[in-house]
């Protein structure tokens, strides 16, 4: 695929002298253009509906004309899975990626999974709690409760308000964690699937177990992002795979011997998971330290409000 002309076959202009390209038979005008790999022709992007910020995702590019003539179509690279990113996945990579840079992985899986933000110290409240510096440094790392029990019923109805405000973040994690453990489960038993079906295979080919036949294996429902692949899991099918372990038969299955569309699914796929998992992880991390940073602030709230009582 080329992106810039050097010359035309398609003419010019009479009279004028100028180079004509594209279906529109109008000479470069400065707007983007795409170079067609059958022809050798130039093309304006906006006439050909290939956009600019595609550019970089263009594998081959063939013009109307000659996908017309069978001389080819246009293939495309694999896009980076982070929405907003224009760039190719890393799919040439060692190991081959989904996303075209660790950074845009990590992105992405951050936005499945909001996270609280941390509310600002309330260090000054905490020193005014106290009378001295002796005082202030045997609070240590922690703040403690303070010693009326009125106050700390008190404490502990204010955090029901609190923590069920931390209740959504709360909801997303579980709910990821849970779609996480339903895709690996069916990862699972995909890849029984893989060695049972290329075994049936080879018992119908007659073949020898030293002739093993070796299958891609891969099911076209892993392709599913996630709000698809957990209404599949909802679905009549999804919930009788789900109760029996087994994918049966050979539907939405690859059973090419040797497939390039789909190489390495398995690796990606454990990694895919393996990434989110440790997401999910800090994200569990940053809620429990939210929850005990509400802790700590009623705490020294309240602190703060018997020492304004003893003064």
């Amino acid at each position: 695929m080329k992106s810039r002309p050097v010359h035309s076959v398609n003419g010019t202009l009479k009279g004028s002298g100028e180079t004509l390209y594209c279906i529109c038979k109008k000479p470069d005008t400065g707007k983007w253009m795409i170079g067609c790999d059958g022809c050798d022709d130039w093309f304006h992007g906006e006439c050909v509906n290939v956009r600019p910020i595609e550019e970089d995702l263009v594998d081959q590019y063939f013009c109307p004309g000659c996908q017309e003539k069978n001389l080819g179509i246009t293939t495309w690279k694999r896009k980076c899975r982070l929405p907003s990113c224009p760039r190719p996945a890393a799919t040439a990579a060692e190991p081959p990626s989904k996303y075209c840079t660790p950074e845009h992985g990590v992105e992405f899986f951050k936005s499945k999974i909001p996270l609280a933000d941390y509310a600002p110290s309330e260090v000054a409240a905490l020193a005014n709690a106290v009378n001295d510096a002796a005082g202030f440094r045997k609070l240590g790392d922690s703040v403690p409760a303070p010693s009326s029990p009125a106050a700390r019923a008190k404490i502990e109805n204010l955090l029901l308000s609190d923590f069920e405000k931390l209740r959504p973040q709360k909801e997303a994690i579980n709910l990821q964690q849970s779609r996480l453990t339903a895709r690996s489960k069916f990862i699972n038993m995909a890849k029984d699937r893989q060695k049972r079906v290329a075994d049936e295979l080879r018992a119908e080919e007659n073949q020898s177990s030293k002739g093993s036949k070796e299958i891609c294996g891969f099911d076209m429902r892993l392709a599913l992002d996630d709000e698809e692949f957990a209404e599949w899991c909802e679905s009549e099918e999804g919930k009788a795979i789900f109760e029996s372990g087994v994918i049966s038969g050979r539907e939405d299955l690859c059973i090419k011997k040797k497939c390039e569309k789909h190489k390495y699914w398995l690796r990606i796929a454990v990694e895919d998971m393996e990434l989110e998992e440790r997401l999910i992880a800090e994200g569990s991390t940053v809620l429990a330290n939210e929850e005990n940073g509400l802790r700590q602030r009623q705490n020294m709230k309240s602190l703060m409000e018997e020492n304004q009582r003893l003064r």
